[in-house]
C-alpha cells in the first residue's frame, strides 16, 4: 500500500485514489485501517447469486 501511494503520488501526481469494494466482506474494515474512508455505498448493487446480493461500497484515499 505505501508503494502505491507513492506511485500514485510522485509519478502520476494523483491526489487521491477511488476504490469499490463488495460489501459484506471486512473489506471496508481492512482499507479503513489503512487510511481509506468509505463515501459511498449502493445498497444491493451486486448479486452474486440469486440469494446473495450485497452493497457496493465507494472508498477513498485522499492523503497521498
Amino acid at each position: 500500500m505505501r508503494e502505491l501511494r507513492k506511485i500514485a503520488r510522485d509519478e502520476l501526481g494523483l491526489e487521491q485514489l477511488h476504490l469499490a469494494v463488495r460489501g459484506g466482506e471486512g473489506l471496508e474494515d481492512f482499507y479503513s485501517r489503512l487510511g481509506w474512508r468509505e463515501v459511498g455505498r449502493w445498497p444491493g448493487a451486486l448479486r452474486l447469486a440469486p440469494d446473495d446480493t450485497r452493497d457496493e461500497v465507494l472508498m477513498l484515499l485522499d492523503s497521498l
